[in-house]
């Protein structure tokens, strides 16, 4: 009797997945064959060649003719529009001329008018998915023509400054900026990014549908960079003014109580180096930010870091230790880019200070360095380092904290206050 249940339970539950299955399906191919005639393949063509520089994919969200798509599937056109022109290819190989309405740099998201489409338009939702929820993104990968993919909706990623949805699917190359869908055919998020295997981002509908209120009324072609920088200096505003409005968490670290992970949109982790043939060790610890805003494809802003290292010796001696600190108080390349073109020199300030607070714990002062460097285009936002090295000696044994700081995308009063409250923290 037993073993009859047993098979009719896994016959029912046979029957259950395939006729999930069929449904997926059925879903599937419905939303594609329903939004198919709303949904582009986006070319950005570099005009001396006449070749494509970029792909993307875009949608339509307006019965005007507007098509919602990445900033950075278009921002060659956006920052240089002399030398390039944006083409939309519909499901049937028709190919019209597009132009810019306005973006949003910092969510990338871009509004494009095209002439000659039909009155119709997707839906935006910001109603909210179950983790779990079956979701369908549509673009063009590759180049290889228009594809749906299932995947699962699993909400907002964890440790992010921004807004993301967290995709279980495969996006690829050409398919950013294409609409993802819930199973009613509503645009619930913005194709982005690719994390690894079925592991994607989505922009959510919220900040897509935050644009469209602005209207389509165009941007001025002189005021392109002005826009994205006032986007820029507004982000990061928001974000350090309350960073440093807020209480700092702490935690000790080789005897010191120094800032943790204050806030959620920073991962920490650490390792321990044992450097037996140099007679040293070096403990580490290190919090960053995994958001970064795309500006062009050399250069990225918005990321923040902070790094802390102990090292001990018992065995080296003082000119040796001291030397080896010299080695390790440099700061940091800046990966988020190295062009002259879009950045100055790096401008940096040595200095000693006593960060004692009156406690008497420190025989000896700080060694700090400062470094800045300015963005060419979008004054008054800055790349800023602090890197500070406190060094104690007795009786042969050596031990040093190097502490360090770097933001990327900021003005010059948050530098200040990001520095003093960082270093007003370490105890």
């Amino acid at each position: 009797m037993l073993l009859t249940l047993l098979r009719l339970f896994s016959f029912g539950a046979l029957v259950s997945l395939v006729s999930f299955a069929a449904h997926a399906e059925d879903t599937a191919k419905l939303l594609f064959d329903r939004n198919a005639p709303l949904v582009f393949q986006i070319k950005v063509i570099d005009n001396a060649s006449g070749n494509k520089s970029t792909i993307g994919s875009g949608f339509q969200i307006s019965a005007t003719g507007v098509i919602a798509t990445n900033y950075h599937v278009v921002s060659d056109y956006i920052l240089e529009r002399e030398k390039y022109s944006v083409e939309v290819r519909d499901h049937e190989n028709h190919v019209r001329k597009a132009s810019l309405i306005n973006f949003d740099i910092v969510h990338d998201l871009a509004l494009l008018q095209v002439e000659g489409l039909g009155e119709q338009e997707l839906n935006l939702s910001q109603n909210q998915l179950a983790q779990g929820s079956r979701i369908y993104s549509m673009g063009n990968p590759n180049d290889l023509g228009m594809t749906i993919i299932e995947g699962t909706y699993n909400g907002l990623v964890e440790a992010s400054r921004y807004m993301k949805y967290l995709f279980s699917g495969s996006l690829n190359a050409g398919m950013s900026g294409g609409p993802v869908f819930n199973s009613a055919g509503d645009v619930i998020g913005v194709n982005v990014s690719k994390g690894g295997e079925q592991l994607s981002f989505l922009v959510p509908a919220k900040h897509l549908i935050e644009l469209v209120e602005n209207g389509f009324e165009p941007l001025s072609t002189a005021d392109y960079k002005a826009h994205a920088r006032k986007y820029l200096m507004q982000d990061q505003n928001d974000y350090y003014s309350m960073l440093t409005g807020m209480e700092w968490l702490t935690k000790e670290f080789q005897q010191f109580d120094l800032p943790d992970k204050f806030h959620e949109s920073l991962k920490c982790w650490g390792h321990t180096l044992e450097k037996e043939q140099n007679l040293y060790e070096e403990v580490h610890r290190h919090c960053k930010t995994k958001d970064e805003i795309f500006i062009n494809s050399d250069l990225y802003t918005g990321a923040f870091s902070f790094n802390y290292e102990s090292i001990t010796s018992d065995e080296l001696i003082t000119s040796q230790f001291y030397k080896l600190l010299e080695q390790n108080h440099v700061m940091s390349s800046f990966s988020n880019g190295n062009s002259k073109e879009h950045t100055t020199n790096f401008s940096c300030v040595t200095d000693f200070i006593d960060l004692d607070s009156g406690s008497g714990r420190y025989v000896e002062p700080w060694k700090i360095t400062t470094c800045i460097r300015g963005y060419v285009e979008y004054k008054d936002l800055y790349d800023a380092g602090l890197i500070a090295t406190h060094a104690d000696s007795e009786n042969g044994s050596h031990k040093a904290l190097v502490v360090s700081l770097y933001t990327m995308g900021i003005d010059q009063q948050n530098i200040a206050r990001m520095h003093n409250k960082f270093l007003g923290s370490v105890k």
